[in-house]
Order: C-alpha cells, then structure tokens, then sequence
C-alpha cells in the first residue's frame, strides 16, 4: 500500500477521497490526515509517507508555502488541488516541483488518476544514468524538470481557450524563449503547441455542441474563434463535418 499524508484546508476531502480510494480498491490509503502547514510538516518528521495531497481551495498562500518548506526537506511527490487564480498558482506551484497540479473544480475521478500516475515513481526504480535523466530548464533562476513546465503550459491552455492564445504570450509569461520553448513543448508532448491548442479547441467545441444549446457562432467564441468561417473551416477539417452536422448527427445516435 502507498500511503497519501493529506493536507485539506477545508476538511471536506478527507471523506471524499477515504471513499474513493476504498470503492475503486486503490493501491493509496490516506495514512494521515491534517488541516493545516504546522501539522503536515510534523507528520512528515515523525512518519513515512509516500505521496502528499495538498487541498488549497480557498487557502492558496497557505498551500504554496506547505510546498515551499516540504522541498527543502523531501522530494516526496506532491499533488496540489484547488486554487482561485489558476496560472498563478501553478506557475509558482512550479517552482516547488509539485508533481501534478488540478485546478478548481476537480473531478474525485481525476485526482484518482493522478495518484495512480505516481505509481512508477513510488516503487523503486533501478540505478538509472543520469544523462538518461530529462535535461532541466531554469525559471526564475530555478532549474526545472521539463515536463512540469509544459503541465504549465498546458494547464494555461485549457483555462484560456476562448482567448487569442499564442505561443509566445505564454513564453513573455514564464520569462521563456518562445523558440525554444516551442521545441521542448513538442519533445514532451510529440505534438507541435499550435497542434495541441487547435485540438483542445475542437475538443471542447465538440463537448459544447454536445451538452448545450449554445449557438454555434457562440461556441466558436468560446474556443477562441472571432472569425466564424475560419471556426467552421477548422472544425470540418478535424472532424470531417460541420459544427450542425456533427450536433444532429451525434444527437440522432444517442
């Protein structure tokens, strides 16, 4: 069994996740549970813990910090929920090499995957070279592990989908070359950025033609598109029909 100290500021999740973990037969057991920083960094001095699971919610500065003064004594993974300004918090989250970050609201279901994520790295793993380890890039003078910049990048993306988002808007943001961080996105993700923003586009145009009554050209707006015959062009290229099409087409096979 691995076993998840959790930090919930808002002592709600405790129950939540007891239930979820018990339901789907989980490998995690929350092994402890605290509410606040002082709490959770005793518990960590006194015990053995394979993951920690921080619930912020209303609580940001308090969460940030419990991640901040964890790093400088353990590299145990850390999975962040909640937070009012997204970007904000995942940018900094990043900084203390939190493990996975998921915005408010979030899915029990999602936190489930993200635990069962970690799996591989709780089990220990033979001697590795170090060059086969991923390269670091530096933020704000801090060398970071690649894959959680692009988890910002991503999570950035999916938050701002009806803004006019381009690479490098994001880049200027995370004090970043655009080129080069243009070629890590696509090493990590083996999709160019402006391949996977057009698919998370059409992904959530698709969701809301599916589950709304929006109109269409009120969709288009939604997933960032101010040209309406540029909108359908693109959606009938990546799905093979037009936005109408696909909603009555989709309805009829319900």
């Amino acid at each position: 069994m691995h076993h998840i100290l959790l930090v919930d500021y808002s002592h709600h999740l405790v129950r939540i996740l007891g239930s979820l973990l018990e339901d789907n037969k989980s490998p995690f057991v929350i092994k402890h549970h605290v509410s606040n920083s002082s709490e959770a960094l005793d518990a960590l001095s006194k015990q053995d813990f394979n993951v920690v699971v921080v619930h912020t919610e209303r609580y940001d500065a308090a969460g940030l910090w419990l991640c901040h003064h964890i790093r400088q004594i353990s590299d145990i993974p850390i999975v962040l929920l909640g937070g009012r300004d997204q970007f904000s918090l995942v940018r900094k989250a990043l900084t203390y090499q939190v493990n996975d970050y998921l915005p408010a609201p979030f899915k029990p279901d999602a936190l489930l995957h993200s635990l069962n994520g970690l799996q591989d790295r709780l089990v220990p793993a033979p001697a590795q070279k170090r060059s086969a380890l991923k390269p670091p890039i530096q933020l704000n003078g801090k060398a970071m592990d690649s894959t959680h910049v692009i988890r910002v990048v991503k999570a950035y993306v999916r938050d701002h989908l009806h803004e006019e988002l381009t690479l490098k808007r994001i880049a200027d943001m995370l004090h970043f070359n655009c080129a080069y961080l243009g070629q890590k996105f696509k090493t990590e993700e083996k999709v160019s950025f402006n391949d996977y923003m057009l698919q998370e586009r059409m992904k959530k145009a698709k969701h809301l033609l599916l589950t709304t009554n929006l109109r269409i050209y009120e969709i288009a707006l939604e997933v960032g598109y101010r040209d309406i015959d540029w909108f359908y062009k693109k959606f009938r290229a990546c799905t093979g029909s037009s936005p109408n099409a696909y909603r009555r087409q989709k309805a009829n096979t319900a």
